[in-house]
Order: structure tokens, then C-alpha cells, then sequence
């Protein structure tokens, strides 16, 4: 599998990066409380997760990726699949499960994979609102503000179900390739990642390069920009890389593991969840949980003024659909990036 692989038998080994067995309380989809927990405490410390669910089983995930691998070498999507301006990949952008139709066994899957992403996402946005405390009754009797207090807080900014799914492939390489994907962070608010075990991902944490483990059967999860700073920076938007042997910066793998990654194709599949293209990346105050000082953050997302999602989005990806490459850095990220983060030889 590669660099990053670990057996589920190894999870104690996983400080940065745990692995969550989402538990459900009912046939609603609502997570345990302990599920909550597990899932906001890792976002919180590394801003990242793997997490294992009946919802995204193994067998859906293995017919998820050959489809993917198929969807990229087939000449009839051309007009969809792209070389990355920057990064050595191709990839195609699927916007809404309707954007792929049901004319082949191909993409019957991925309609299913994607379909079963958005029922997962839902999950976790329950977690996390569960694990932020937002289930407490409001103190004022505003019917307003009671909603404001929900586990369904979240999911309920989501049902436009405006999401993407990029379909990658990155293609061998040899030692003096840099990054195959350039440091960033996401910047809407869940990402759920799936790949095939080649090995090359990492996460910047505690000042270094970490490699983000490959579990079989588990999905990653990490947080975009919006959401971390509805939650006043509570939880991380961590940034992150696929890197390659003459990538810079100080890193807990091996330049030999990284020659051995590179060597080999490597197929993913990135699911993108943003919020409704009308709320604003701040929330007003009261929204979120009012434990903090009263002069805390009120919840915009740094550099983004208060934009509207639709807005955000534009000026951190450089574009709309195709143009989503992530081209723009938040002045904390940049302040990261200079000390130590690197980008390559």
C-alpha cells in the first residue's frame, strides 16, 4: 500500500490522525454521543480523522476507485477530465450527483459513492455540532434562537447539498519529484477523502510534516476554512499535501519512502462539502456556543470579510468548477507556510 499504510490492528499508533468507527443511535443516522466526542476531539487537536462507517463500506469503496481509474482513462469524458495547471495530476470535477450520468456500470458507482459521501457528511456534521455542546436549550424563548441550539444546526446550512467530487489520478514519477499536490487548506467545511493506499499524504501538525495513515476500509475527514472559523477556530483547517521526494520542509517520512510512492500511480477520490451559497462565512453572534470572552472572534473567516459562501469560495479557489485548484492562502497560512511549511526544491 505504501508509505502510511497501518493495519487497524495498529490505530494506537495514530495520535494525530485517530481512527472513529462511526456509531449510530438510530435508524436516522444520529451519531452517539461518544461518536461526537471522538470526532470533535480530532478535529480539534490535528483537524483530521479516519473513520470507518457501514455507510461507505469496502465494497463500495474498491468499485468506487476502479470506476474512478476507468472515468479518467476514458476518451468519451475528455471534455471533462484536466491536467492540473500546477500539480503533476489529472482530475475531473463532478458538481452534484446529477452531473453523472447513469449510462454505464461506471458511473452507477460513483453516483453510489457520492450519494452514500452526503449521507456521511450529515453524520459528522451532527458529530460535530453534538461535540460542540449545541445541544443545550436556548435561554431566550425566540423560536430563532432555539434552532440555533440543534444537532441538525449544520446539516441544516447544507441542504442545498452544494458539494463537488474530484475524481484524481497522479500519474508515476521519479526522485526529483516535489509535491504531487501543493500545500493547502480546504476551504469549505468537510472534506472526505478516499484513496487506493498509495502512500505520499501529510498534514502539517505540531511544526512538521506528518504522514496521514491509509486504513483499509476508512475514509479521511478534514475541515475547511468556513468551518473552523464558525467555531472560532475551535476546530482546525489544517494544511495539508501529497508529497513527493524533493518536497521541502521538515517531515516525519523518509526521502526512500517517498521514492517508492511516487513510483506508482496513485488514484483518489476527494469529496467536497460547502455550506448554502447564501449563508455568510460569519455567523453572527449567539449562533455558536457564547462560552468564550465577549470580544472572541465573532466567527468570520480570516481575510474573507464576511462574504457570502458563493464569495468565499470564488477568491480561495481562484474560480468556479474546473478553476477550483486552491490558489489562494489566508495570511495565516502563508505565515505557516514560511516557517517550515516549504513548498519544493
Amino acid at each position: 500500500f505504501g508509505i502510511g499504510y497501518v493495519d487497524s490492528k495498529a490505530v494506537s499508533n495514530m495520535p494525530h490522525f485517530p481512527l472513529v468507527h462511526l456509531e449510530l443511535e438510530d435508524d436516522n443516522h444520529n451519531p452517539t454521543s461518544a461518536t461526537a466526542h471522538q470526532v470533535t476531539s480530532a478535529l480539534r487537536d490535528s483537524g483530521f480523522l479516519v473513520i470507518r462507517t457501514p455507510i461507505l463500506p469496502l465494497r463500495l469503496q474498491r468499485r468506487a476507485l476502479k470506476s474512478t481509474s476507468q472515468f479518467l482513462a476514458s476518451s468519451s469524458n475528455s471534455n471533462v477530465v484536466t491536467h492540473h495547471p500546477s500539480d503533476p495530476k489529472t482530475y475531473a470535477m463532478l458538481e452534484g450527483v446529477n452531473s453523472i450520468p447513469e449510462s454505464t456500470l461506471m458511473n452507477k458507482d460513483l453516483k453510489e459513492w457520492y450519494e452514500a459521501l452526503r449521507v456521511t457528511r450529515d453524520v459528522l456534521l451532527r458529530a460535530i455540532a453534538m461535540g460542540l455542546d449545541m445541544m443545550s436549550s436556548s435561554s431566550s424563548s425566540d423560536n430563532n434562537d432555539a434552532l440555533d441550539h440543534s444537532p441538525d444546526y449544520f446539516v441544516n446550512l447544507h441542504n442545498e447539498n452544494n458539494d463537488a467530487m474530484r475524481l484524481l489520478n497522479y500519474p508515476p514519477a521519479d526522485e526529483n519529484t516535489g509535491n504531487r499536490c501543493k500545500e493547502h487548506s480546504d476551504y469549505g467545511t468537510l472534506t472526505l477523502l478516499l484513496t487506493d493506499g498509495v502512500g505520499g499524504l501529510e498534514a502539517y501538525v505540531d511544526g512538521a510534516w506528518r504522514a496521514v495513515p491509509y486504513v483499509e476500509g476508512g475514509v479521511v475527514v478534514n475541515i475547511g476554512s468556513i468551518l473552523s472559523e464558525w467555531t472560532r477556530q475551535e476546530l482546525k483547517a489544517t494544511l495539508h499535501r501529497v508529497a513527493g521526494p524533493a518536497s521541502v520542509g521538515i517531515s516525519s517520512v523518509s526521502k526512500e519512502d517517498l521514492v517508492g510512492a511516487v513510483a506508482r500511480a496513485r488514484t483518489s477520490i476527494a469529496y467536497f462539502a460547502d455550506p448554502n451559497g447564501d449563508v455568510s462565512t460569519a455567523l453572527k453572534q449567539g449562533q455558536m456556543r457564547e462560552d468564550g470572552d465577549d470580544d472572541a472572534s465573532k466567527g468570520e473567516v480570516e481575510d474573507g470579510n464576511g462574504m457570502s459562501v458563493s464569495d468565499y469560495i470564488r477568491w480561495r479557489s481562484g474560480g468556479e468548477g474546473e478553476a477550483r485548484s486552491g490558489v489562494a492562502f489566508t495570511s495565516t497560512e502563508e505565515s505557516r507556510l514560511e516557517n517550515g511549511g516549504g513548498e519544493t526544491r
